[in-house]
């Protein structure tokens, strides 16, 4: 198991396990468990398609939201280096997001917050990074059981090293910044 798996599962276990521990106080505060699936266009990765958990507790229209999508590789990425080019696989990444959001009366939302991408690519190393999101969105459907759509901005920037096998190394800076689209599900408490 790869150390990005495992944090993943842990990440994954610590959103869950934060959420059953505020469903019981659901007098004192609303929130909401969301499970969602969503398409990004990730700047230099291309598009990309995703898997997601988030988490919502508020009082009033403000609410805090603890989130994390798996996006799946996007393109292959490109490196040029003295007139030679090689082309490596896309980019796997897991964006754990702490952000805030306003609804309005009529079931829309919007906020943002700060993500970090954990990524992950199968041959060359690529650290995590700190970026940023925005998002609106709006909800429909039953009191506790609903649907939502939102729209996204995602922004962080990477570097891909690439060791040549000679003892020389070269990088390339990577954007990871386009808009998302999300679809889904939630349970309002």
């Amino acid at each position: 198991m790869t150390k990005n798996t495992i944090i993943s599962k842990l990440a994954l276990a610590a959103l869950l396990a934060g959420s059953l521990a505020m469903a019981p106080n659901a007098h004192a505060v609303d929130g909401s468990i969301q499970a969602l699936g969503g398409w990004w266009d990730a700047g230099d990765s291309g598009n990309t398609y995703s898997l997601g958990l988030r988490g919502s507790l508020g009082s009033g229209p403000w609410a805090a939201d603890l989130g994390w999508m798996s996006y799946g590789e996007g393109d292959d990425i490109k490196i040029s280096h003295d007139d030679r080019h090689r082309e490596f696989g896309g980019i796997d990444a897991n964006v754990f997001d702490l952000g805030v959001r306003y609804t309005l009366p009529m079931e829309i939302y919007f906020g943002g917050g700060l993500s970090y991408f954990d990524f992950d690519h199968d041959v060359e190393s690529i650290d995590g990074e700190w970026g940023v999101y925005g998002l609106i969105g709006w909800s429909f459907g039953g009191e506790h059981v609903r649907g939502f759509i939102e729209g996204m901005y995602r922004y962080t920037e990477g570097t891909l090293e690439y060791d040549n096998g000679f003892g020389g190394s070269f990088d390339r800076d990577v954007d990871h910044d386009g808009l998302a689209a999300n679809i889904g599900i939630m349970y309002r408490f």
